[in-house]
């Protein structure tokens, strides 16, 4: 869950099992105190925040509200023109290209930590990079081929409007002091 928006993109329980959990911890509740507060059992509760993807939704409805948070449905961003992201954070088979996968890894490449996909997709729709990981965003941006960062673009950009996903990046660039190479930067259509 982005710290400063507070938007998440649910695309399996892993998501909204981690915006879940981090609420109840910043609230200083306990799993048992939070099931109360929401009037579900504590075995709900632990399989929600365990990422469980088959849930009632009257119950996470009933969580969401105790954590004083909503679900919110709009309209893909997508159309026609433009090809829809198969990407799952869960790490399900895609039918295109998984350039998240491969953006993670090489932003991880030498570095101790990994930076998750929910991560780099939560950084990139939102212009803010991930705090502890600048380094990866460095290393991605310094180091990754064109074409990595355009399927990249692409496939993230299938989320948000157009050219927005390309605005973050520089934004991104410009918080953590990199240039952009800009005879291979992807030119916004």
């Amino acid at each position: 869950m982005g710290a400063e928006t507070g938007t998440v993109v649910w695309r399996s329980g892993k998501q909204l099992a981690a915006a879940v959990r981090a609420a109840r911890e910043r609230m200083g509740l306990t799993q048992a105190e939070l099931a109360r507060r929401a009037r579900v059992g504590l075995k709900f509760l632990y399989e929600l925040e365990s990422g469980k993807d088959t849930l009632r939704a009257d119950k996470a409805l009933d969580v969401l509200d105790a954590l004083a948070l909503k679900l919110v449905v709009v309209p893909s961003a997508h159309s026609a023109a433009q090809p829809r992201a198969s990407y799952d954070v869960a790490g399900k088979p895609s039918r295109q290209d998984d350039f998240i996968g491969m953006a993670c890894a090489t932003a991880g490449v030498s570095l101790r930590k990994v930076l998750a996909p929910d991560e780099l997709v939560r950084a990139l729709l939102t212009g803010k990079p991930t705090p502890g990981k600048h380094a990866h965003f460095v290393v991605l941006l310094e180091e990754a081929p064109a074409g990595l960062l355009q399927g990249l673009i692409a496939q993230v950009g299938a989320w948000s409007k157009p050219g927005q996903v390309e605005k973050n990046i520089r934004k991104i660039a410009g918080a953590i002091g990199v240039r952009l190479r800009s005879a291979e930067w992807p030119k916004t259509a």
